[in-house]
């Protein structure tokens, strides 16, 4: 299989040739002196410059990642194969942008771009699985390391296709630096990699427990230090590499370092060796630096302490005072309190006394009244008897006056009856 993975390495470089030649002959050439049919002219250079450097970055990181491997597996080939199916679409996709840069052709290249750099993250993780004989602790490793900038360009790139849809013309250009950050962070991404396959299992599984900032410095550790046959790990402080190194450094998985001469790579089991060292020293450095700030935090926490009993005790002084104030503001309210039941006492003393005052006057008004309807009664019953006796008298006398006019008829009949027996009595008298 190692003589199959040789001629894979070179069908894949072929391949990736082959697609930057065509992106090349793709190109119009000016065939009359136009500034309009120049002007297009570096439009299309300037979008094969974006493909040309997304389609070189994809061939450094096919070789660099091939570069770890001696051998290779079926899966390892069919991932290959899967990779350079949507890589060999660039120079289509690079023309159809060129010739008529819509929202439709950027979008499209931003979804090839994505499917490409998808197909490459399964490619390496297939190696990186067949590489390591620990292969659940370097799963881990792997997902610890690429996870984060895995996400990273995947969210890039979506954001760029969401806003090509509406701005096709500006998010072009934005797909020309997104190789460069690739590149930049997946070279070191693998670097990383390929320093903690140099660990022992008990050294990865701690590395597996450091936090994004002590991975950071670990890797400072590693590019700082410089290797040489019989080098030790260098106890200075941890520098981050600068850019003018970094461009100077050898390219591949190794260690990146050159001997004292400057001529050979250090061999495996001397980088091992070095890499173990080195992590010893970075642990060496953070139980320093733990002790140091485990000191820094004791002090901390004893002037936390010590504000916090200060805390307590303005706060019981605190308490207190409002004990004192509230006492005196119920001292004071309960005071309040008996004034204004003081005051409502004597109010309802007052309105009882009023009641009592306007209920013997009502009780008088009574009285008056019943008087007056009395006296008015005992008017009407004394107008009644008057009445009564004037009807009795008007009847006396009108009784009276017809007994005096019955006594003057019988004094007539009387005086006639008289009249008339003296006169009969005279009669008989002359007649005898």
């Amino acid at each position: 299989m190692k003589k199959l993975k040789t001629r894979l390495d070179a069908f894949s470089d072929a391949v990736i040739a082959i697609i930057l030649t065509i992106m090349v002959l793709d190109l119009t050439p000016v065939l009359k002196d136009n500034l309009t049919d120049y002007l297009l002219l570096s439009k299309e250079i300037g979008v094969y410059i974006i493909s040309f450097a997304f389609v070189a970055n994809m061939w450094y990181q096919h070789g660099t990642l091939f570069n770890e491997i001696d051998d290779m597996s079926y899966r390892i080939m069919l991932y290959d194969f899967l990779f350079l199916i949507p890589l060999s679409l660039t120079p289509l996709a690079t023309n159809m942008m060129a010739e008529n840069t819509t929202k439709i052709t950027v979008i499209v290249y931003g979804l090839l771009v994505g499917i490409t750099g998808f197909c490459f993250r399964l490619l390496a993780r297939s190696i990186t699985h067949f590489q390591y004989t620990d292969k659940s602790k370097m799963r881990q490793v792997y997902r610890k390391i690429f996870g984060q900038h895995n996400l990273v360009y995947v969210l890039i790139n979506g954001i760029l296709i969401v806003l090509a849809y509406f701005f096709p013309q500006v998010i072009l250009w934005f797909y020309l630096p997104y190789p460069l950050v690739y590149m930049l962070l997946s070279s070191r991404d693998r670097q990383q990699m390929y320093d903690v396959s140099q660990l022992t299992t008990e050294q990865r599984q701690q590395y597996l427990r450091l936090p994004r900032d002590k991975m950071k410095q670990f890797r400072q550790l590693v590019e700082t230090q410089k290797a040489t046959n019989d080098a030790k790990p260098a106890t200075q402080a941890i520098k981050p590499i600068s850019w003018a190194r970094w461009l100077d450094q050898p390219i591949g998985s190794g260690n990146g370092t050159k001997t004292a001469s400057g001529a050979a790579q250090l061999n495996a089991d001397t980088i091992r060796e070095m890499r173990r060292a080195q992590w010893d020293e970075f642990e060496r450095q953070t139980k320093s630096q733990k002790s140091s700030q485990q000191r820094a935090e004791d002090e901390r926490q004893q002037q936390r302490e010590a504000q916090r009993e200060a805390a307590k005790q303005a706060a019981k002084e605190r308490e207190r005072q409002q004990d004192l104030k509230k006492g005196e503001a119920e001292l004071a309210a309960k005071q309040r309190e008996r004034e204004q039941e003081a005051e409502e006492d004597a109010a309802k003393l007052a309105a009882k006394t009023i009641e009592r005052q306007a209920k013997a006057k009502k009780e008088a008004a009574k009285q008056e009244i019943k008087i007056q309807e009395r006296q008015q009664k005992a008017k009407r019953k004394a107008d009644r008897k008057d009445a009564k006796a004037l009807v009795r008298q008007k009847k006396l006398e009108q009784k009276a006056r017809q007994y005096d006019a019955k006594d003057e008829n019988r004094k007539v009949i009387i005086k006639r009856v008289q009249y008339r027996g003296l006169a009969s009595n005279l009669l008989i008298f002359s007649v005898t």
